[in-house]
Formats: structure tokens, C-alpha cells, sequence
């Protein structure tokens, strides 16, 4: 996971988009290692997933507004982006009591220096 997390900085301190193979590898990266270990995850971890599902999820809804080829791939890697947001927000706050408020705060500060 972290490996993953990593990669996320990486790619938000980029000036340009990624092309879509890379960004179609990362996510089903993220992904397959979530559907592994999901379940064993702490809340830190909860967090920094939180984190790669929202800013995933929004740039696959950018850049599935586009009209190219790829479009429809990208709406479809939002909608699961943003199920698995929904479950991870779900999770940190029946399991660890924390607020939509409390989890955006948190992946504010993960991110701040990016």
C-alpha cells in the first residue's frame, strides 16, 4: 500500500496527465490490492486509500469528460473509484467513529506538501 501511496504523490507533483495505459496499470494496481487486502487494513491505511480513491476518482472524471477514445474507460474507472470511496468512508466511520470533515482533514495533511 505503501508503494501505491507513493506513486499517487509522484503522479500529483507531475505537470502533465499521465497517458492512459499508465493510468489504467495504477489503478488496477490499486485495485487488485485492494480487493487482497482490504480487510486488513488499518486506519491509516484506510486514510492513504481514501486519498488514492478520491484524487483517482476525480481525475478519471476529468479526463472522462473528454471526447477521445478512452473516455468511456475513464467513466468507468470513476464510478468504481467512487463505490470504493463510499466503502472506505463508510468503514473509517463505523469502525474508527471519523467524519467526512475528519478524513478530508487527514488526506489534507498526507497531501499538504504536494
Amino acid at each position: 500500500m505503501e508503494a501505491l501511496f507513493a506513486k499517487l504523490r509522484e503522479y500529483l507533483q507531475m505537470e502533465e496527465d499521465i497517458p492512459f495505459a499508465e493510468f489504467a496499470a495504477y489503478f488496477k494496481e490499486v485495485t487488485a490490492e485492494w480487493q487482497s487486502n482490504y480487510q486488513q487494513y488499518d486506519k491509516e491505511t484506510l486514510i492513504k486509500c481514501q486519498s488514492i480513491a478520491t484524487v483517482v476518482a476525480a481525475n478519471a472524471i476529468d479526463r472522462g469528460g473528454s471526447k477521445d477514445m478512452n473516455s468511456k474507460k475513464f467513466k468507468k474507472m470513476a464510478e468504481k473509484m467512487s463505490f470504493w470511496a463510499q466503502a472506505i468512508e463508510l468503514r473509517l466511520e463505523k469502525e474508527h467513529g471519523l467524519t467526512k470533515d475528519q478524513v478530508d482533514k487527514a488526506i489534507d495533511e498526507l497531501l499538504a506538501d504536494v
